[in-house]
């Protein structure tokens, strides 16, 4: 068998020469060095393999992929055999319009992050949400189900979370974010779910001296800020409640600064380590056709992390 190396990153030239004998997987991304996702994948793969010989030839590589060659790349990655794709930043959004065909929940989110070979070309789905809702269940013993939800952010991740919270029939939807304009793309986009649920949504700045949350309002962050240490907080700590509970899509560093101020504040927190464990479960789990344990993604993730520390 060819050798590979889940630490190696691959470019879209290399598809050239691909000789890979077993079943190719693989998580596409600019940048996309720093993905754990390889060494999570291929965990799950040996445990499949350990009960099933048929996964025993599958392997999950990494792809770094600029956006403006996307369009070339998936047909690329079809043609090589590619089974199966993970897709993030900045693809999720672009791919949406390059493929076969879409599943329903992904249509109303907007973004793709798992590809899975058909006949004619790759069946998109999108399976952040179910990662959030599996995450927060986990680490903070809340469901979006029945709570006041306040997102931070107004991009792809943040309109995953909304939609994944309005599907799963929040309170009501708060979403929080600098940019007016996107802000209000944000929420012309969620108002024919809620409409439909009856769940009222609203939007603010952060700044905004109407901004005020109820208590035990369950926060997301879905922006990038606290992936570095100098970055301000995606809110004034002041219109943090006491008892919130935060779910921050980050999980590199381990504890954000937002994360910090709620804990030190009263609340709860917790990093987005499951969220992207989860997300990875339920792509397997599409790829494979198998239910797929997370123990063994989550020992993985949490050792590559070690690892880059």
């Amino acid at each position: 068998m060819v050798p590979y190396d889940s630490e190696v990153t691959y470019q879209l030239r290399d598809l050239n020469g691909w000789r890979f004998p077993g079943t190719s997987l693989a998580v596409l991304g600019f940048p996309v060095r720093h993905s754990i996702s390889p060494a999570m994948h291929n965990a799950a793969i040996a445990d499949l393999a350990a009960k099933d010989s048929q996964f025993s030839e599958w392997r999950y590589f990494r792809f770094e992929v600029e956006p403006e060659k996307l369009p070339q790349a998936l047909p690329r990655f079809f043609e090589m055999g590619f089974f199966g794709l993970n897709l993030t930043v900045p693809h999720k959004e672009i791919a949406f319009d390059l493929i076969a065909s879409i599943d329903s929940a992904a249509v109303e989110i907007g973004a793709v992050n798992t590809l899975k070979r058909g006949p004619d070309g790759y069946h998109g789905y999108n399976t952040d949400g179910c990662g959030l809702s599996k995450g927060i269940e986990e680490e903070l013993s809340a469901s979006l189900a029945g709570s006041d939800i306040a997102i931070l952010g107004a991009g792809g991740a943040a309109r995953a979370a909304a939609v994944q919270a309005l599907q799963s029939d929040c309170q009501s939807l708060c979403i929080v974010n600098r940019s007016a304009d996107r802000l209000e793309n944000l929420l012309g986009s969620l108002q024919p779910i809620a409409r439909e649920k009856g769940i009222p949504v609203k939007g603010f700045s952060p700044q905004d001296t109407s901004l005020e949350f109820a208590d035990h309002t369950l926060i997301i962050n879905a922006t990038s800020l606290g992936l570095n240490s100098s970055d301000p907080l995606p809110i004034p700590e002041e219109r943090l409640p006491q008892t919130a509970a935060l779910y921050d899509m980050v999980y590199n560093p381990r504890t954000t600064k937002l994360m910090k101020t709620v804990s030190d504040r009263g609340g709860r927190s917790a990093n987005g380590l499951s969220m992207l464990v989860y997300q990875g479960v339920r792509a397997l789990e599409i790829w494979s056709d198998r239910k797929i344990d997370p123990k063994n993604m989550k020992q993985a993730a949490n050792s590559a992390l070690a690892s880059k520390a």
